[in-house]
């Protein structure tokens, strides 16, 4: 197995629809949405919202505002939200558990999701608290979500960016979307591989140095091309 370390080469790796199978925004709208009359209306507006965000349509801060405008939750979603993506995180990912482990130090999990979900999702593939980095909701005192974190680089465009920026390696930009290229972009990373197993942005495929169809393809490709 390829020991990243020795190369000093870190992945850069988006959760929502790359670590797991779905965007984590959404799978919280259903829940928080299920009991209303016009639940799949606001569900497809933040999926509309997301694809464009990822597609580089719109900036990535205005998409973010305007999901949460959207969502209407609270803590009970957020912990019925975890439950969902225990059981749905991506195929290859969970296949290569062990790979984690032995490069959980070279291994960053960088997103415009949420903290508080992301982290009990990856502590058990060895990943260290301080190698996540991803936004914070702000809750009322009846536990509902009315806003998020403003001054958390990653409500910001180029969040993403800013973050790798302080990240000292060869940097490998890991995801599905459009904020995972401005990685590479924007010279935080030196290549960009695109992750098409759940979802393939067609029109991003040929900003990518490699479009990889599972995390076994880009493991394959940085032993063939970097050891």
């Amino acid at each position: 197995m390829i020991q990243l370390e020795r190369k000093n080469i870190n992945l850069i790796i988006d959760f929502d629809s790359t670590f797991i199978k779905d965007e984590s925004l959404e799978i919280i709208s259903n829940f928080s949405v299920a009991h209303t009359n016009n639940n799949s209306k606001i569900v497809d507006q933040i999926s509309s919202i997301t694809n464009d965000a990822m597609n580089g349509k719109i900036n990535f801060s205005d998409a973010l505002i305007k999901r949460i405008g959207l969502l209407n939750a609270n803590k009970s979603h957020i912990d019925s939200t975890i439950e969902y993506i225990k059981k749905n995180i991506t195929s290859s990912i969970i296949e290569n558990k062990i790979f984690f482990k032995e490069n959980s130090k070279n291994c960053f999990i960088i997103s415009g999701g949420f903290h508080e979900i992301i982290y009990p999702i990856i502590k058990p593939f060895g990943i260290p608290k301080k190698n996540i980095f991803a936004n914070e909701f702000i809750y009322n005192k009846n536990d509902n979500i009315y806003s998020i974190n403003d001054k958390n680089l990653l409500s910001k465009d180029q969040g993403k960016v800013e973050i790798v920026k302080n990240i000292k390696g060869f940097n490998i930009a890991i995801g599905d979307g459009y904020t995972d290229y401005e990685i590479k972009k924007y010279n935080a990373a030196d290549l960009f591989i695109q992750f098409v197993e759940n979802i393939n942005r067609t029109n991003i495929n040929s900003r990518a140095n490699y479009v990889a169809h599972n995390f076994n393809d880009i493991i394959t490709y940085i032993d063939n091309n970097l050891f």
